[in-house]
């Protein structure tokens, strides 16, 4: 009897726990439910108010804040991640916020760490793929490693053949300013022609790009899976704009101003172009196309309006600043909601 009271008992012991089990199984959160709570963090909402306000004066403390959170969490994908895209943002437009040349290796060696990690943590994620290749590319050049060039390069392709919407422009803007005549530079105003091609219309006649029909459409509201990186939206309000001023700076280098006119022109097709803290930049690019032809390639000019856009310390606030009146149109705008349901860091890998 006592056998199986005993026996009785064990099965209803094990019976509670498989139930116990099965409700802690039920209420558990998915590893994408916890990476996008971490999108609310308020280092998060730090980061993106500061960059989204173009206030690098402030990167310092962005990255002191995402340090802090890492210290706490290394298994933080979005703080890792974030360290790798604030330095690339310290980096990019530094020499405006006080960064002095001393500090630019360190930095430039942080984000490949951090990017690397990133990208270990979630392989998914292109974007982080691509700007891990700059980052190794950059870290060359100041170690003098052919051998790490050519692997940073060989990332980069590989990044660009999982995203090429993205990534063509991610490792393309690295080699805007390198000699006219050099492969990479050559290689990297392909990229932007091409692609042209994989966000729009197969079919662009580059004497004549007239694919104003195919970016004047606001798709901020559609999910656009990979093809996001064509258009503008909350991470990136004026990408269309951004890309088309880098795009015309490039091939003003080549001395082909008119052609130049043209790609800048396409920049008004955006549906947020009036909008846009750089339409007045824009607008001189074209009236002085011309002139810029040899202005953009003496290194010793200075200034927004005499150097190419990637070398004017603005280069991602092109795409990413908020005017007010941005501001204003996203006051109400979900943005934490908008992360999660276009998987914007790719966890559940990258959508056509």
């Amino acid at each position: 009897m006592k056998k199986s009271i005993l026996v009785l008992a064990c099965m209803i012991l094990a019976g509670t726990v498989s139930i116990l089990s099965c409700r802690k199984n039920k209420t558990e959160k998915s590893a994408f439910d916890k990476l996008y709570e971490r999108v609310n963090d308020p280092q998060n909402h730090y980061f993106w108010e500061q960059f989204h306000a173009g206030n690098i004066e402030n990167v310092k403390t962005v990255i002191h804040k995402l340090e802090q959170q890492y210290q706490e969490d290394s298994t933080n994908l979005i703080a890792t991640a974030h360290l790798g895209f604030a330095r690339f943002w310290l980096l990019s437009e530094g020499m405006r916020g006080g960064v002095s040349p001393e500090e630019i290796p360190g930095h430039v060696a942080d984000a490949r760490r951090f990017f690397a990690k990133a990208y270990q943590m979630n392989p998914n994620d292109k974007r982080v793929l691509g700007f891990l290749a700059d980052a190794e590319m950059a870290h060359a050049g100041i170690l003098q490693s052919q051998e790490l060039q050519q692997q940073g390069y060989t990332r980069g392709v590989e990044s660009i053949n999982a995203w090429p919407e993205f990534n063509k422009f991610t490792i393309g803007i690295s080699f805007a300013g390198a000699p006219v005549q050099s492969p990479l530079f050559q290689q990297a105003l392909e990229w932007q022609w091409t692609t042209l091609e994989d966000c729009y219309t197969a079919s662009v006649d580059r004497s004549n790009p007239a694919i104003q029909a195919f970016i004047n459409r606001d798709l901020s509201g559609h999910n656009l899976g990979r093809k996001r990186a064509c258009y503008n939206s909350w991470i990136a309000p004026h990408n269309i704009e951004g890309y088309f001023l880098n795009m015309g700076d490039m091939i003003v280098r080549t001395g082909d101003a008119a052609t130049a006119k043209k790609i800048y022109a396409l920049a008004k097709a955006s549906p947020n172009y009036n909008t846009w803290a750089f339409k007045d930049v824009l607008e001189k690019r074209i009236q002085n196309a011309e002139r810029n032809t040899t202005v953009f390639l003496d290194p010793a000019h200075q200034g927004i309006d005499n150097v190419i856009i990637a070398s004017s310390g603005y280069n991602c606030s092109s795409c990413h600043k908020m005017s007010a009146a941005d501001q204003d149109r996203f006051k109400n705008y979900n943005w934490v909601q908008y992360f999660k349901t276009r998987d914007i860091y790719s966890l559940n890998g990258l959508r056509p």
